[in-house]
């Protein structure tokens, strides 16, 4: 329980939250068999508020009920696999493709390219699982967390009554901050006076603690080997009264509380240490992230080139092939225009003018026959020879290229080849 405790304050940075009730859920032989299943998978443990056909779990943090200080979640074993970082939208509507086994998605909504660094708070950031039998529910927990209560308590605050003085209590049922002569004077009664108040010096900070093992006995010592608080009763008759426990180093408390101050100072510097190393990696990250931006920038400008330099290409065809077009184009006009004339003017002629001019008007005719023979003319067909390709220059990855059903991959690398053309029986 101490572990789960801790492990809830931890998440959610508290010194005030208190477990109300904490119950197991797997047996022995569920959790045997989920790790037969998922021995060699990537797993966490994690807590969500229910589980169903797509079950979401804070990357970093506790699920956390809207309007209530009361809260309930599950502790799960959760086989999360390789995560990839999708949509919400996307985790709806598709299951994780390949060989991923989960998604990672985040509140504000998907951001296509680099996370910004307003996009850096990993509270916003949940693991979406769409298979159910890759989790484990272990615990059922219900504890008590006030979020107000516990900036209250950390920070330094005005009391909400007199506006004067420094809050030195708080009242869930007020939700208001007191100071102490504040606290005296509106908790004056025996009605008001039932009410819960939380003392800031007292609130995480009690300087005396309560065995687990024997509640009613305060702890006078800290076993070095076992790293946990024992009391007389502890030592007397309980679970260090025995070997082997019973001959550990036991530290008197007051003399332990300094001590592990001693020793939790010197392990940070370890915690330093990674923390800059992991501050490096995150650096170098960056400047691959960097390289790989302009990587892509290089190929997006070479892609553009070549288009530019395809359609400046397809251009230029196009513009000598209308000239030859427009040029039969307007011949067919004329043609047009001679047989709508050598129909229209000789009706309109006097008859002694028809007469004159029969002959003539005879041999347009006879003529017409001889050049319409011509067949209809047809543009050149043009056709793209070759295809941009992109391809990992590490995998050899190379997409596949213009058919239906397209294999959509990043892996990608440009390769262009011109533009064919055959006109007239010769290659453009």
């Amino acid at each position: 329980m101490h572990n789960i405790e801790y492990l809830l304050k931890y998440l959610l940075d508290s010194t005030t939250l208190k477990i109300e009730r904490l119950e197991e859920i797997a047996n022995p032989q569920q959790t045997a068999a989920f790790e037969k299943r998922f021995g060699d998978t990537k797993r966490i443990r994690a807590f969500c508020t229910e589980i169903g056909p797509t079950t979401y779990f804070p990357v970093f943090g506790v699920p956390l009920s809207q309007d209530s200080i009361t809260h309930k979640v599950k502790l799960c074993s959760v086989a999360v696999g390789e995560s990839i970082y999708v949509s919400k939208e996307y985790v709806k509507q598709m299951n994780p493709p390949g060989h991923y086994n989960s998604f990672i998605t985040s509140d504000p909504g998907y951001h296509v390219g680099f996370l910004s660094d307003s996009q850096t708070d990993i509270r916003n950031y949940w693991y979406a699982i769409k298979d159910p039998s890759k989790i484990l529910p272990l615990f059922e927990i219900t504890f008590e967390y006030d979020a107000e209560l516990e900036m209250r308590s950390k920070g330094s605050f005005i009391c909400d009554r007199c506006r004067v003085n420094q809050s030195t209590s708080f009242c869930p049922a007020e939700r208001a901050s007191f100071c102490s002569d504040c606290d005296e004077e509106v908790h004056n009664d025996h009605f008001l006076k039932r009410h819960v108040r939380y003392y800031f010096n007292e609130v995480g900070k009690k300087k005396f603690i309560y065995c687990a093992s024997h509640m009613d006995t305060m702890v006078d010592y800290f076993c070095e080997e076992c790293f946990i608080p024992v009391c007389t009763k502890c030592k007397i008759s309980g679970n260090h009264s025995e070997l082997p426990n019973g001959s550990h180093s036991l530290l008197n408390y007051v003399e332990a509380c300094d001590k592990l101050q001693e020793l939790l100072k010197a392990g940070e510097l370890r915690l330093v240490e990674e923390e800059k190393k992991l501050k490096e990696s995150i650096g170098d990250f960056r400047k691959n992230v960097e390289a790989f931006q302009s990587n892509i920038s290089d190929v997006r400008n070479k892609i553009e080139s070549e288009y530019r330099n395809a359609m400046n290409e397809l251009h230029a065809f196009e513009k000598k092939e209308f000239q030859i077009i427009n040029t039969h184009y307007i011949s067919y006009l004329i043609k047009l225009a001679e047989i709508e004339r050598m129909r229209e003017y000789p009706s309109g002629l006097e008859p002694s003018q028809l007469l004159r001019t029969f002959k003539s008007v005879t041999m347009q005719r006879e003529s017409l026959g001889e050049s319409s023979e011509d067949g209809v003319f047809k543009p050149v067909e043009i056709s793209l020879k070759g295809r941009l390709t992109l391809k990992d220059e590490e995998n050899y990855t190379t997409r596949k290229g213009y058919f239906p059903r397209m294999e959509k991959s990043t892996q990608l690398y440009v390769e262009t080849r011109g533009i064919n053309v055959n006109s007239h029986g010769k290659s453009k």
